[in-house]
């Protein structure tokens, strides 16, 4: 009984802490800011655009004032408030991001020009000096850490774990994340990516099963392919034989276009630097999709050449040069010819 009490006790106290945290009404701030405030509370989501209300705060709230602001009662007030201080690049920007960081009151915020989501202000806070701010690499070394120990339960969270380098003080996180089955595949599959990084042994049937699981679902299978280009073990070769029987075989044609989807195939498999990836990776090179003519190469034969050079063996040399003499010198530099610059813009590490 006396540890039931002890648990309600600290549980009132920490939810007390927190609304104690955010606790200034728009009437605790100077009489000229308040017309501004009061516009600002009433957006429906936070203001992508320049109003005369923001405006205004940006040009006329002391620091000491935005600061105070951040712990507004009213969420979308909180966040209008950091992004007028890191606009405004006040060097306080990082510790009160840090000091934040357990803001999770959501929002609505436009993600692109039709999309209205619901975002974790502590969240979109990372994203405003990461984007804005450009943090240093210390500075996010140190946020990543502080987010996926003490913080995991962000929505950023999927997004590091997924670009960091493997770290073992990460590991149980990581693990724990890929063997759970979440709303969007791509969460889940995220956090195996990050898991085929550590290259174990011991994480090879649950990568395969979760693999096998979403091989269908078109929403996740380039990270599927990312994953085991990634590590590359032998029992995950029957899945891209499989993926290549459903989706590659007789399906390549001038009528219709390819897409991504057989860039990321192309690369796992070549990953395998045998005999038998060479022959998947034949066919595809051989069975042209002629719809971007005139342009040339077309993209099943720029598909295979970069996953050649990204994960190259001397099996694919006769390939390869068989390629370099169809292209001409300046699609081989656009490609990278020198094994350079060969990823894709989406796969460089933000964090």
């Amino acid at each position: 009984m006396k540890i039931v009490f002890q648990i309600i006790f600290f549980s009132i106290f920490i939810i007390s802490c927190k609304e104690e945290k955010y606790k200034y009404e728009i009437s605790n701030f100077r009489k000229e800011l308040r017309s501004s405030l009061e516009s600002l509370s009433k957006e429906e989501s936070l203001p992508t655009k320049d109003t005369v209300a923001r405006n205004f705060l940006e040009e006329n709230a002391t620091k000491n004032e935005l600061i105070k602001l951040m712990d507004s009662k009213n969420p979308l007030l909180r966040i209008i408030a950091y992004r007028t201080i890191v606009n405004r690049q006040e060097p306080e920007y990082f510790d009160l991001l840090l000091g934040h960081l357990s803001d999770t009151a959501r929002v609505k915020t436009w993600i692109v020009e039709d999309v209205l989501e619901f975002k974790q202000i502590s969240d979109l806070m990372i994203r405003i000096a990461h984007y804005k701010n450009e943090l240093s690499p210390i500075q996010k070394k140190y946020l990543v850490e502080k987010v996926l120990l003490e913080h995991p339960y962000l929505d950023i969270s999927t997004w590091m774990i997924q670009d960091i380098n493997p770290d073992e003080k990460y590991y149980n996180l990581i693990k724990s994340r890929a063997q759970t089955k979440r709303k969007f595949c791509e969460d889940q599959l995220s956090a195996c990516y990050a898991l085929s990084k550590f290259k174990k042994d011991n994480d090879v049937d649950l990568l395969y099963n979760v693999f096998d699981g979403n091989l269908k679902n078109d929403e996740c299978v380039k990270l599927i392919f990312r994953s085991v280009e990634t590590f590359p073990n032998e029992k995950f070769y029957s899945l891209l034989e499989q993926y290549f029987e459903m989706n590659i075989k007789g399906k390549l044609s001038p009528k219709e276009n390819i897409y991504d989807e057989v860039l990321y195939f192309s690369r796992a498999v070549a990953s395998y630097k045998n005999q038998n990836a060479l022959s998947i990776l034949k066919y595809i090179e051989q069975n042209n999709t002629y719809i971007n003519h005139p342009y040339w190469p077309p993209a099943n034969k720029e598909f295979v050449y970069k996953a050649l050079l990204i994960n190259y063996d001397p099996v694919y040399d006769n390939l390869i040069q068989q390629l370099q003499k169809e292209f001409d010198k300046e699609e081989l530099n656009r490609i990278g010819s020198l094994r350079r610059d060969l990823i894709e813009p989406n796969e460089k590490p933000e964090w």
